[in-house]
């Protein structure tokens, strides 16, 4: 204790001696005798520093002198600065944020400034942002610069070679009046990240057709901002018009545009007009999300893809017209498009995860060639009845349906090949699933979703009627939120030996689960929020892994287990905190498909299936036994399991 006690000392002592204060500044030591000017205490809006005169190139403390190098992090965040503060030669960088929301006269930079922090001026209300002639890096945009017939103003922070703007003071004025309308000057071919980053005045900025760039977070936050018109020689980066809320209208994005950068235009609610360019080949992720007032979108010819959220939160979109190439829709790229009824996807190959969640007017939805479709790419897609698969479908990640509670009607194609598990959990209207009568992959029983092999279940649907559900002996695993809001009381679950997370959480009226003897996984959540559970039954005689049920369970159900292995699940560290622990004597099962009672299953038990159905003698004990999908009758799909179960 008295080591750990030094050594909290000694970091405090460090810490101390690292930071001090005075004239008015805070300081961080940053190297040898060298300090950086550090944020004030107090960093809210009210604790700027305020009536800053000059900057310091020296400060004494402690009985030593040291030179001041830089400005850190937010230091002059809300500052007032009362005259032009340049930085003296000793400083050599400015560093992110540093002036963030500073108001005044003006920032110059002095000759040795060569490193500018992210953010360094967003939203500052500076009137001018110099530098001196002799800086090698950095420079200032001058009217004697423009080319005949162009006019400009100084005072915009540039790179040395006048090619990028670096800062755009928020406060400008051109004869006593703010600037409301910029127009990039011809010489200049990019625009940094954060230039005009947040200013307050800006309503619109006229770019030349020779602009290369238009940085990140350019024009972020920039609230008067009215119109944007982006020339096709400009490449957009992530965020460059992002957060542009309160009076963005009209967004024109010409041809040559290719690519509308990550969050490029992200919450510009306002915008009623947007007009895209055949040459647009992608839109990012959450790049046209939140434009609340967008009601009809076309997608050029040359669109390819949709990413992440694309169009998210578009709440007034209700018409988008597909062209013949976008093959990709991305990750909640409609998600909580309210105004959506109908959608023709034509010739998108791939819908992924979440896609059109929450679009809760969707009804109609038309696909042609999907191959693949995410996990839930309809979720809470509440009027959608029915949907019609081409014979082009292949993968259904898990839950595909989930909540879909006007959903009718489900039929699986046989070209499907993958279904992840809980197809259409939730989907409360949804009595049977159907599968195409020639699909290798997958089968029902009872409108249940099985593997054709009916090793797993794979999907009870939502509205399944019966209370009870009697695994065939045959099915080993039950896929993820297979069974998730069930309407079941009762679970035999006799071959089962793993059971996948959430398999039947949130099943409100489930009563009583039967778990086999091969039974030794219970995945996350698989029994979760089923407080109606009032007996378990666990035929193995170890434990299984996991075996988590609610708190309510373990203090009301009674759990059953062989006898002579209660100790061991008293000792489990969740099958233990059952309050009440009972047990009984286990009959051992036969073997599945085991017909002739020899304890093993091979052709002979598939030959006397077979002499079943084609109305042999056979016993009434292999008779009973030939059930072994659970179906009530001995058919084909008896025989194919057998020969599953000799396969393995």
């Amino acid at each position: 204790m008295k080591r750990v006690y030094f050594l909290v000392l000694t970091v405090v002592a460090s810490l101390c001696a690292s930071a001090f204060t005075s004239g008015g500044f805070n300081y961080t030591i940053v190297g040898d005798n060298e300090v950086e000017i550090a944020r004030p205490s107090d960093t809210s809006e009210e604790g700027g520093y305020k009536d800053v005169i000059n900057l310091p190139a020296s400060v004494s403390y402690g009985g030593k002198t040291y030179t001041v190098v830089g400005i850190g992090e937010r230091a002059f965040q809300y500052a007032e600065i009362v005259s032009m503060l340049t930085t003296p030669d000793s400083y050599r960088y400015i560093g992110p944020w540093a002036f963030h929301s500073a108001e005044g006269i003006a920032i110059r930079l002095g000759a040795n400034v060569d490193s500018l922090g992210v953010g360094a001026f967003a939203y500052n209300k500076l009137s001018n942002l110099l530098c001196v002639d002799e800086n090698p890096k950095y420079s200032v945009i001058y009217p004697s610069d423009m080319p005949d017939g162009e006019t400009t103003f100084g005072g915009v922070l540039s790179s040395k070679d006048k090619q990028t703007i670096i800062a755009f003071p928020g406060n400008k004025k051109v004869n006593n009046a703010y600037v409301y309308n910029y127009t990039v000057p011809s010489i200049v071919k990019r625009i940094g990240p954060h230039a005009f980053h947040g200013s307050p005045h800006l309503k619109s900025i006229t770019f030349h057709n020779g602009i290369e760039d238009i940085g990140e977070y350019a024009c972020y936050e920039c609230l008067e901002m009215t119109r944007v018109e982006i020339p096709g020689s400009a490449k957009l980066n992530y965020a460059a018009f992002a957060a542009c809320e309160t009076n963005l209208k009209t967004i024109i994005l010409h041809e040559g545009v290719k690519d509308i950068a990550d969050y490029c235009f992200f919450d510009a609610e306002n915008c009623t007009s947007l007009q895209l360019p055949s040459s647009l080949e992608r839109i990012g992720d959450h790049a046209l999300c939140y434009l609340e007032n967008i009601t009809s979108i076309t997608l050029p010819e040359n669109l390819k893809i949709l990413d992440t959220g694309a169009f998210s939160n578009c709440t007034r979109l209700a018409t988008v017209n597909f062209n013949d190439n976008c093959r990709y829709v991305g990750p909640q790229c409609f998600s909580q498009c309210n105004a959506l009824v109908s959608i023709d996807l034509k010739n998108v190959e791939i819908i992924d995860k979440l896609a059109f969640n929450g679009c809760a007017n969707l009804t109609n939805v038309t696909l042609d060639h999907v191959t693949h479709l995410g996990r839930a790419p309809f979720y809470q897609c509440s009027k959608i009845a029915k949907i019609d698969f081409p014979e082009t479908l292949v993968y259904m990640d898990p839950v595909t349906f989930m909540m879909c509670r006007g959903l009718t009607e489900l039929t699986i194609p046989a070209s499907v090949q993958y279904i992840g598990g809980g197809t259409a959990a939730g989907a409360t209207a949804l009595k049977q699933i159907s599968v195409e009568q020639d699909s290798e992959y997958f089968t029902t029983i009872d409108g249940v979703l099985y593997d054709k092999a009916l090793t797993t279940l794979v999907a009870i649907p939502g509205g399944w009627e019966p209370t009870e559900l009697n695994l065939p002996a045959t099915v080993t695993t039950v896929a993820e939120q297979a069974g998730h809001w069930s309407n079941l009381t009762k679970l035999n679950a006799p071959g089962v030996k793993v059971f996948i997370k959430s398999a039947f959480s949130e099943s409100s009226s489930l009563e009583e689960v039967l778990l086999g003897a091969a039974c030794d996984s219970i995945g996350e959540t698989v029994f979760c929020s089923c407080p109606a559970i009032t007996k378990v039954t666990s035929l193995n005689t170890t434990p299984p892994k996991g075996g988590v049920f609610d708190n309510a369970v373990y203090a009301a159900a009674t759990l059953y287990v062989p006898r002579g292995a209660k100790e061991a699940y008293q000792a489990d560290e969740n099958w233990g905190k059952f309050t009440t622990i009972e047990e009984i004597d286990v009959e051992q099962p036969g073997v599945p498909g085991d017909l002739n009672g020899d304890g093993k299953v091979d052709v002979s038990d598939v030959n006397i299936a077979i002499n079943i159905i084609l109305g042999g003698d056979v016993t009434d004990e292999q008779r009973a036994k030939s059930d072994v999908t659970g179906d009530g009758k001995t058919d084909v799909s008896d025989v194919n399991a057998i020969i599953n179960i000799i396969l393995n």
